[in-house]
């Protein structure tokens, strides 16, 4: 695995998408009789490094042993966590028991953006025979679930299936499980597997009467993070919100809220877009529902100020979209002249 070494020019252009880390072999699909699901387990690392947590939970075949495809890969060089599953484990007797053959989804995300590129693209294949249910291990030893990610499942075509999430209480142990490989590498690669559930999704959206242009506004998330004390720092400041829609605006986009709507109504916005725009983060990611060679226009804030987000361009690369990176801090008048630049 190598990640790709790149300059973002800062003059206004549009470019193909290519995955920031050479892609992997694609997926393939495993099926493991007398399966065991470890449960979930986190710690801290001994180092002064960043990388400094490590965490658990695979799945392990009829030997004990583990099933490296049923692996977390993570790809981002500057992250904090480690996959660190033994090769073995020893069986507990407490397990609970699932009957029949189940697909495993990975991991169960419980935030929009983790669920859409990491928990939506596990559940790639396309069986012969239905699986009695779906089995995830949850992030990191926490989860929920909500309305949007049952339809998310529903839209992906798994809705009728039932839902078991292995956490830190108890592993859990199945008769036949059906292991897909991951298709997408958190911050390096989304296969074609990935690229075709997003667009399962979007299907029965794409030609309903939506905006050409659409801004993923971030105002309003910001301004109810501001009254209520987020426990992380916002991004950027409302002046800088307010300024971002009116420009965006100005140029014929669409000023969308995606907190403020439902699934459906959200992917009847966005599946029929040609550019999508926003600020750097996982409301961005809704180009996986675009139709291949759309475009997207990425700006900085705070966090990614300089570099464009590299799970947003891995995305990008998979539906095959053309790319602008806008550096955090531009003001509305640089922003003016970037997309008369861009032609927008």
């Amino acid at each position: 695995m190598s990640a790709r070494k790149r300059r973002w020019s800062r003059r206004p252009s549009w470019a193909p998408a290519t995955p920031p880390v050479e892609p992997r072999r694609p997926p393939r699909l495993l099926t493991v009789e007398d399966a065991y699901l470890s449960e979930v387990a986190t710690g801290r690392l001994a180092t002064v490094h960043h990388l400094d947590q490590w965490f658990r939970g695979a799945v392990y075949d009829a030997d004990d042993t583990l099933v490296p495809s049923s692996q977390k890969v993570l790809g981002n060089p500057r992250g904090k966590r480690v996959a660190a599953d033994p090769e073995r484990v020893a069986r507990r007797d407490d397990a609970e028991q699932l009957t029949g053959t189940w697909l495993y989804g990975g991991t169960w995300a419980s935030v929009y953006g983790h669920f859409l590129v990491e928990t939506l693209t596990t559940l790639w294949p396309t069986l012969e025979q239905r699986p009695v249910g779906l089995v995830f291990h949850s992030s990191f030893g926490r989860h929920r679930r909500a309305d949007w990610q049952d339809r998310l499942l529903e839209l992906a075509g798994w809705g009728d299936l039932p839902v078991h999430v292995v956490d830190r209480a108890r592993p859990a142990r199945a008769d036949r499980l059906v292991v897909p490989g991951r298709s997408v590498s958190l911050h390096a690669w989304a296969h074609p597997e990935a690229r075709d559930v997003w667009q399962r999704v979007a299907a029965g959206f794409r030609d309903l009467d939506g905006p050409e242009r659409v801004h993923v506004s971030r105002t309003a998330l910001n301004a109810a993070r501001r009254a209520n004390g987020h426990r992380r720092p916002i991004r950027t400041s409302a002046e800088e919100d307010r300024a971002l829609d009116e420009v965006l605006a100005g140029h014929g986009f669409e000023i969308v809220a995606p907190e403020s709507l439902t699934i459906d109504e959200q992917l009847r916005t966005v599946a029929g877009a040609r550019v999508i725009a926003g600020l750097s983060g996982s409301g961005l990611h809704q180009s996986a529902f675009m139709a291949p060679g759309g475009r997207v226009v990425e700006i900085g804030d705070g966090r990614s100020a300089d570099e464009p987000v590299a799970m947003q361009v891995a995305i990008d690369a998979a539906l095959g979209h053309e790319r602008s990176f806008v550096p955090g801090g531009t003001g509305p008048a640089g922003l003016e002249r970037t997309l008369r630049r861009l032609g927008l």
